[in-house]
């Protein structure tokens, strides 16, 4: 075929007629030297090595349904994206979008709608007349009646070589959510709400906005919600003479600790001199140690721990005389609280 004029020769349906050329000395076409003529890869073209040939852009689908059924399946072969349109919704009715690769498993897939400027979510169905436009994830698509309640659903599919480029609704680390919504949703806090009055509170597990000052001071509460604090009151007389325990606070609960804050610590004067111990459990280790000698203390003498005084998982704190004092009392305030 050196030096001839490659032209294609179709037959009456439009079917390429392959190891065929057309020769410009005899303006007709003729057999290839040698069986040779058209070939793709190094082969003749046949049935089993088709000359590839573009196919049109914009290649329209379409199905109606008046029942539970498939609209339409199209192959996603040379094309990168599609348009649906439902132009008539029915009553009560779900139409939802799939992809697969063998034509037999089918997998939902997710588009987003015509009407989206950058906020719309991606779904998987349509349930009202509009548009969806998907991108290529598998070598079929379909579209399905899965939900039937009444009428007739209509949709026209366009098939594009042109990829899908929108830009839909993308959250980082969670997903968007009012103040008060589910917590499980995790959302970007990005400032604090400036408040001159205290907010309305929202209820258990759910969201709020942090707070601050009106020129932007963050307002922080240490080490645990109000609900989660604990204290210790001094009996009344204190503790005379005794080495018997007295418990600061139970334990807290499954997988969660308690810690010690603060104590504030005040003596009469003693018979005997004692140390004064706040142990991890029932005669546990111990935690904190001071001793009080017979003069006793001047005033109360307020301690505060940082870090704070951890306890172990849902045990119990308390508070002891080692040595029994004979005469005098040893009042002792604690505070703390629970957390994991």
């Amino acid at each position: 075929m050196t030096a001839q004029t490659a032209r294609l020769l179709v037959d009456g349906n439009g079917q390429i007629i392959p190891n065929q050329y057309y020769d410009s000395v005899t303006n007709s076409f003729i057999a290839g030297a040698g069986g040779t003529g058209i070939s793709v890869g190094g082969t003749a073209v046949s049935s089993s090595n088709p000359l590839p040939v573009a196919q049109t852009d914009g290649l329209s689908v379409s199905g109606t349904a008046t029942s539970a059924a498939v609209l339409f399946t199209t192959s996603m072969l040379n094309y990168e994206s599609l348009t649906v349109q439902v132009t008539s919704a029915g009553s009560s009715c779900t139409v939802t979008y799939e992809t697969s690769d063998d034509n037999s498993t089918w997998i939902s897939t997710s588009g987003l709608s015509f009407t989206n400027t950058g906020s719309a979510p991606l779904t998987t169905t349509s349930s009202a007349v509009g548009g969806i436009q998907f991108t290529r994830k598998g070598l079929y698509f379909r579209a399905r009646v899965s939900a039937y309640g009444s009428g007739t659903v209509t949709a026209i599919g366009t098939l594009s070589k042109a990829p899908a480029v929108q830009q839909g609704l993308i959250t980082i680390g969670g997903g968007f959510s009012p103040e008060g919504g589910g917590a499980s949703t995790n959302p970007i806090a990005i400032a604090a709400e400036a408040r001159t009055s205290s907010k309305t509170s929202v209820s258990n597990a759910t969201l709020v906005r942090p707070i601050a000052t009106v020129d932007g001071r963050q307002i922080v509460r240490l080490d645990a919600i109000p609900e989660n604090e604990w204290s210790y009151v001094a009996a009344s007389g204190g503790i005379t003479n005794t080495t018997t325990a007295v418990t600061l606070t139970g334990g807290a609960g499954s997988g969660v600790k308690n810690y010690i804050t603060s104590l504030q610590v005040s003596s009469d004067t003693l018979g005997t001199a004692t140390e004064v111990v706040i142990r991890d459990g029932v005669g546990g280790a111990v935690l904190w140690r001071a001793k009080i000698g017979t003069a006793g203390t001047v005033g109360i003498q307020n301690i505060r721990f940082h870090p704070p005084l951890r306890g172990s998982t849902n045990t119990l704190v308390e508070a002891a005389c080692v040595t029994a004092t004979g005469t005098g009392s040893i009042y002792l305030n604690v505070q703390g609280y629970k957390a994991p």
